[in-house]
C-alpha cells in the first residue's frame, strides 16, 4: 500500500456490532488510547520484537569486547566508536526526517541495521578472521551513521501514526514502555544465549528480529504527508537549536539530558566490569541488565497509567534525582543482592525521567519542526551516552569502577537539583499569587 492510502484511523476501533469500544483504557485520556491507531499496533509489536534483539546483540557486544581484551579502555572505546558519526550526521538526519517521508527512511535504516548484525555475526564465529575488539567498533561507527538517520525519524514517526491531539502523550509514553520492555527481556535472552551458545548467535537472532519491524512498516497505510513549513522555505537543520533555544524550560530538559547521557546513562557501559568484581561472571553480568530492565519497564509502566495525572516537570526532575541517588548507593555498596535493588530503582527513575522529557520536547514541537527537535535531542542523548562510556571506561581503568561511579552519579545529581531550583524559580516569578 502507498503512503497516499488514507485510513481513518479513530473507526477501526468499533466493537462488532458497530459501536465504539467500550473499555475506557482505548478512549481519549485513557492509558492505552494510542492502542487504538492500528498504524501504532502495527509499529509497537515490530519494534519490540527489533529492540529486544537490538537488547540482545548489545549485551553479548560488551560481554565480547572485555572477554577479548579484560580492558574498561575497550569498553569504552566501543561504546564511543557511535559518538563521532553520529555527531557529524545527526543534524543531517532531522532534515532528511522533516524533508522525506519518515516511514521510507526507517525502512532503509531498519534494513541496514539488519545487514550490519548478520555480518557482525559471520564475524563473531572467528571466520574468515578471527575478530577482535576493533572489529566491533567499526561496526558500532557504522552504526552510527544509520542512527543519526534513524533516530530523529523514528521519534517523529511516533505523532505520525495517531491522529488524534490528545493520544500523542499516550503514544510518546507507550513507545518508551516497548522499548523498556524491550530492554528487559533482550538481556534476558542474551544471558540464556551467551551461556548456552555464543555472542555471534546473538548477533544472528537481532538480525532476524529486524524482519518484524520491516514487516509492521511495509504493513502500515499512512495519509500523504502535508507538514507546515511555518513560513520556512529552506529545511534549515539548525531551526531545530533555535526552536529549543528559546524555550527556557525546553533548554533546561535538553540540557539535563546531556548531562545524565554523559555521566550516568553510560554507567551500564561498566556492568561488564562490575559483574566481575561481584564475582558473578557472564551470568550476573546479564542478571544486572535485566534488573535494571525490569525496573525500567516498572517505570514506563507508572508512565504510561499515571503519567497524565502528575505534573511534567515533577516527574523529569524527581525521576532524574532518583535514577542519581541509587547509583550512588550501588557505588558505595560491596554487595551483590544490594547491588541488585539499586539497580532496579535507578532503572525505575531512569524511564519516568527519560519519557516525561521525551514528551515534553515532542509534545512542544511543530510537526514541521519536529524531526530536527527531535535530531537536536537524540544528538544531545545518543552522542554523549557513548562519549559518557568511553569517559567513565578510562575513569574506571585509572580509579576504578566504584569511585567513577560515585564521581559521575554526585555531579549529575548536583546539576539536576540545580537545574530543578532554576525552574521552581522561573514558576514562582511565572505565578506571583502562588
Amino acid at each position: 500500500m502507498s503512503d497516499s492510502e488514507t485510513i481513518p484511523a479513530h473507526k477501526t476501533q468499533e466493537a462488532p456490532g458497530g459501536e465504539a469500544a467500550p473499555r475506557a483504557v482505548f478512549r481519549p485520556g485513557g492509558s492505552l488510547h494510542a492502542f487504538s491507531f492500528p498504524n501504532f499496533r502495527r509499529f509497537f509489536f515490530g519494534q519490540l520484537v527489533s529492540v529486544a534483539g537490538t537488547w540482545m546483540q548489545t549485551v553479548a557486544q560488551q560481554w565480547l569486547v572485555y572477554d577479548l581484551t579484560r580492558s574498561s579502555v575497550w569498553l569504552g572505546i566501543v561504546a564511543g566508536a557511535s559518538a563521532i558519526p553520529y555527531v557529524l550526521f545527526a543534524f543531517k538526519g532531522g532534515e532528511v526526517a522533516d524533508r522525506f517521508p519518515r516511514r521510507t527512511i526507517l525502512l532503509w535504516t531498519q534494513s541496514l541495521s539488519m545487514i550490519f548484525a548478520f555480518a557482525l555475526a559471520i564475524l563473531a564465529t572467528n571466520r574468515p578472521v578471527p575478530i577482535q575488539g576493533w572489529h566491533i567498533a567499526v561496526f558500532a561507527g557504522l552504526s552510527g551513521i544509520v542512527n543519526a538517520f534513524n533516530m530523529p525519524a523514528q521519534q517523529a514517526f511516533v505523532t505520525e501514526m495517531v491522529d488524534d491531539p490528545r493520544a500523542i502523550s499516550n503514544a510518546i509514553a507507550l513507545n518508551s514502555l516497548r522499548f523498556n520492555l524491550a530492554r528487559f527481556l533482550g538481556p534476558m535472552l542474551a544471558g540464556i544465549a551467551l551461556v548456552r551458545l555464543s555472542a555471534a548467535a546473538c548477533f544472528f537472532l537481532n538480525g532476524l528480529s529486524f524482519i518484524a519491524v520491516l514487516i509492521s512498516l511495509s504493513r502500515m497505510r499512512l495519509p500523504t504527508a502535508t507538514r507546515e513549513r511555518g513560513g520556512a522555505t529552506m529545511f534549515s537543520p539548525w531551526e531545530g537549536v533555535r526552536f529549543l533555544g528559546s524555550l527556557p524550560s525546553l533548554w533546561r530538559v535538553t540540557v539535563l539530558i546531556g548531562v545524565t547521557s554523559l555521566f550516568v546513562l553510560s554507567v551500564s557501559t561498566l556492568f561488564p566490569v562490575l559483574a566481575e568484581r561481584y564475582g558473578q561472571g557472564a551470568v550476573g553480568f546479564g542478571t544486572m541488565v535485566t534488573v535494571n530492565g525490569i525496573g525500567a519497564t516498572v517505570g514506563g509502566t507508572l508512565v504510561v497509567a499515571v503519567g497524565n495525572r502528575i505534573p511534567r516537570r515533577l516527574l523529569v526532575y524527581g525521576g532524574a534525582l532518583q535514577f542519581c541517588a541509587f547509583l550512588a548507593v550501588l557505588a558505595w555498596s560491596r554487595s551483590y543482592p544490594l547491588a541488585l535493588i539499586c539497580l532496579f530503582f535507578a532503572g525505575i527513575g531512569m524511564v519516568v525521567f527519560t519519557t516525561s522529557a521525551n514528551t515534553k520536547v515532542q509534545e512542544d514541537a511543530p510537526n514541521y519542526l519536529r524531526g530536527r527537535v527531535m535530531a537536536v535531542y537524540s544528538l544531545v542523548a545518543n552522542a554523549l551516552m557513548p562519549a559518557g562510556g568511553l569517559l567513565l571506561g578510562f575513569l574506571s581503568e585509572r580509579y576504578g569502577p566504584f569511585l567513577t561511579i560515585r564521581i559521575v552519579s554526585g555531579l549529575a545529581f548536583s546539576v539536576t537539583l540545580f537545574l530543578l531550583l532554576v525552574s521552581q524559580r522561573e514558576v514562582r516569578e511565572s505565578n506571583p499569587q502562588n
